[in-house]
């Protein structure tokens, strides 16, 4: 059998499992009902129990506020794609959550056709190493018990003091286009740095901090900008079945601009490192206009790659 085929021959079986999982119903082969096809807003219903440890695709939908730097303001939406694994204790759960996915909405520019556009490649995202974090559950096994977690902080291209993670000013460029870089060079591994408050290179690309793909920034014809980006997720919602948990996610993300590619043209001097930080958006809850969630229950070991390739099955539209 070729290498293709063997791929093919997986990718259906963890689709297969996937799907056989989340067709299990409410109670999660313990309780009664169904959850196939559940979407956002529909009200869970009581009556079975659960068991949510194990590994589970996060979907957030963002409604979110785009604040670039004051010269737009506008509402939009975006995503956020995760991996958790969660390891519960009657009512106590840990969770490890990792990224797959981070959507920064676009950028709507005055008199320009096409919004500025920043891409975080999958790679990226899933080079960050999971975090660790808390949380608590109304019930231990009750359908419909709440989930509340702590609020979860991943950092990309830069480190910072753990103690001051979620609030600390990221790593960004001065006006001569200089930032505080971790020992011993702009190109160090994030694996190696040492220190806090300074950008190191995400990806081992040789580039300082997380590098992205950028569209459509007015005055300068850019294919790179480098970066360093924080998100962070905090969910609350409630337990459908062992295989399903929906509810609100409260996210916000931050770009601190280290530098930027002209496209065949090399490394950006520091007035036009200064015209991308200038669009340089700042992405936070809509006030009033909660974002939604769903977790969806998938296959221990079930990587980014394989969640992407499942996700019609996982979130159904």
């Amino acid at each position: 059998m070729s290498r293709s085929t063997v791929e093919r021959t997986a990718r259906a079986a963890l689709g297969a499992a996937a799907a056989a999982a989340l067709a299990t119903g409410c109670g999660g082969g313990q309780g009664g009902g169904d959850v196939d096809a559940r979407v956002y807003g529909e009200q869970c219903r009581p009556g079975g129990t659960f068991d949510v440890n194990g590994r589970a695709a996060v979907l957030g939908t963002l409604n979110v506020h785009v604040n670039a730097s004051g010269l737009v303001e506008v509402d939009t939406t975006a995503e956020l794609l995760l991996v958790i694994d969660i390891a519960q204790d009657g009512t106590a759960v840990e969770v490890v959550a990792g990224g797959c996915a981070i959507d920064i909405p676009d950028v709507p520019i005055a008199g320009q056709d096409q919004p500025i556009r920043f891409v975080v490649p999958q790679s990226t995202v899933e080079s960050v190493t999971g975090v660790t974090g808390a949380g608590v559950l109304s019930s231990p096994d009750q359908v419909c018990a709440t989930l509340d977690t702590e609020r979860f902080t991943l950092v990309l291209g830069a480190v910072l003091d753990p103690t001051t993670i979620a609030t600390a000013p990221l790593p960004q460029a001065d006006a001569d286009g200089n930032f505080r870089f971790c020992p011993p060079s702009a190109d160090t591994s994030c694996e190696l740095a040492i220190g806090s408050s300074c950008a190191c290179d995400q990806e081992g690309d040789g580039k300082p901090g997380t590098t992205l793909l950028a569209y459509n920034v007015p005055a300068v014809n850019l294919d790179q900008v480098y970066v360093t980006l924080r998100t962070q997720f905090a969910l609350a919602g409630e337990v459908f079945s062992s295989n399903l948990v929906q509810g609100e996610i409260d996210a916000s993300i931050e770009l601190g601009i280290l530098g930027c590619n002209i496209a065949g043209g090399g490394a950006c001097n520091a007035s036009q490192i200064g015209v991308v930080k200038n669009p340089n958006p700042v992405i936070t809850q809509q006030p009033g206009n909660p974002s939604l969630f769903r977790a969806a229950r998938v296959p221990p070991g079930t990587t980014c790659t394989e969640i992407l390739a499942m996700r019609d099955q996982l979130f159904p539209r």
